[in-house]
């Protein structure tokens, strides 16, 4: 089968690469696979994503580190904003750009609001999908781009979720259905590199690690707050906090290092020298960090909002309401005063994982696909059907 994917262009989040990963296992039982961009276009290779974070990991050059630097100042931003064109300039040019890539396919998936119009337009000529990883219209501040987000929730495309949250989600909002698509976890990658019994075995010193970034939803000030409230109680002399991802404009007066992004095997030798992995957002859907950290053999604390297909409290990760940075405090807490219960949390974690296998998910994508391209139409839309397997996993 033909397929063609939808990229706005090569990112370096969660969702990009678990995109990346699909598009893998489609070439490798047998699919020809096109990732369309606004700049080009790639014939997709299996083992292509595993190129692609290398790539990611590589240091900028020093132009780039300088242009990143300049356009961080407040000069800079000014320039950025004078310059930007208006949003829905922007939107068509992305929709043409895309429209003008584009490869002939049985099924076109777009994967992301800014996408999902071309997708739209393409519905003569291809079956469009639209695989979904988040409410999208959190990600912008200005009501224009929101609506832009949300109404392409409500196109004439067949939906895919990537958590039951956001099943839900649109559900509710927009009252449509749409598959349960659930992302894999890489367990080879992602594993304990050494014993867990003896890492929890009353460390002298508790390895906390967290993930940084500026949207306004991912928690950081909450998360901050809490472990302000875990300095205060254990002391830094026990605690070490080391923090991926971004860096923070504000100074941060607390002991916390700030190790910059990180990608493949890094990020998962951080997550397995961490005793405790935490995550603060106000809402996620299905979010990789914790069941990563979880792979890897740590004891995870989530906020509850969209980790629900994985993270069950107090069987394999604690989980604590969104917004509440005194009870996620206290669920750190909890981990350090009682090593024994961490290490149990990291021991399930890990089999919560283990039943996560991208050959799974990819099976789940694959009978969506050949579903849709058959002219069975067992669209939920249409039937209600749910092809997935949902819900948390368990040994």
């Amino acid at each position: 089968m033909r397929i063609s994917y939808l990229l706005s262009g090569w990112g370096r989040t969660g969702g990009s690469m678990v995109l990346y990963k699909f598009m893998d296992k489609l070439c490798e039982r047998g699919h020809t696979v096109h990732a369309i961009t606004p700049d080009g276009r790639a014939r997709w290779r299996n083992g292509f994503s595993s190129e692609i974070m290398r790539s990611f990991s590589k240091r900028p050059s020093l132009w780039a580190r300088a242009k990143k630097r300049i356009r961080e100042t407040s000069v800079g931003k000014q320039l950025l904003q004078w310059k930007e064109k208006p949003p829905l300039v922007q939107l068509s040019g992305m929709s043409e750009a895309l429209l003008r890539n584009w490869v002939e396919a049985d099924i076109t998936i777009a994967t992301y609001c800014a996408t999902a119009y071309a997708g739209w337009a393409l519905c003569e000529k291809t079956v469009p999908l639209y695989h979904m990883q988040a409410w999208e219209e959190s990600f912008f501040a200005d009501e224009f781009r929101r609506s832009m987000a949300r109404l392409t929730y409500r196109l004439p495309l067949g939906l895919i979720a990537n958590s039951t949250w956001l099943q839900q989600t649109v559900r509710e909002r927009v009252g449509r259905e749409s598959w349960l698509l659930l992302p894999g976890v890489d367990t080879r990658l992602f594993r304990p590199r050494g014993n867990l019994r003896e890492k929890f075995s009353a460390p002298r010193r508790v390895r906390i690690v967290s993930y940084y970034s500026p949207h306004t939803f991912k928690g950081w000030p909450d998360g901050l707050e809490a472990m302000k409230k875990v300095f205060a109680q254990v002391g830094p002399e026990r605690l070490e906090w080391l923090v991926y991802g971004g860096t923070p404009r504000a100074r941060v007066d607390l002991p916390v290092q700030f190790v910059g992004t990180v990608f493949g095997e890094a990020l998962a030798a951080l997550y397995s020298s961490a005793h405790i992995v935490f995550m603060s957002s106000w809402f996620e859907s299905f979010p990789l960090p914790p069941i990563e950290a979880m792979a890897s053999g740590a004891a995870v604390v989530v906020t509850g909002v969209g980790t629900e297909d994985y993270a069950l409290d107090g069987v394999n990760a604690l989980v604590t309401p969104a917004r509440q940075p005194e009870r996620l405090a206290s669920a750190i807490l909890d981990l350090i005063a009682d090593p024994a219960k961490a290490h149990r949390l990291a021991v399930e974690g890990r089999c919560a994982a283990e039943h996560l296998t991208w050959d799974r998910a990819a099976d789940n994508l694959e009978s969506i696909v050949q579903a849709t391209n058959k002219g069975t139409r067992i669209q939920c839309q249409l039937t209600g059907k749910n092809t997935a397997l949902s819900g948390a996993v368990l040994c």
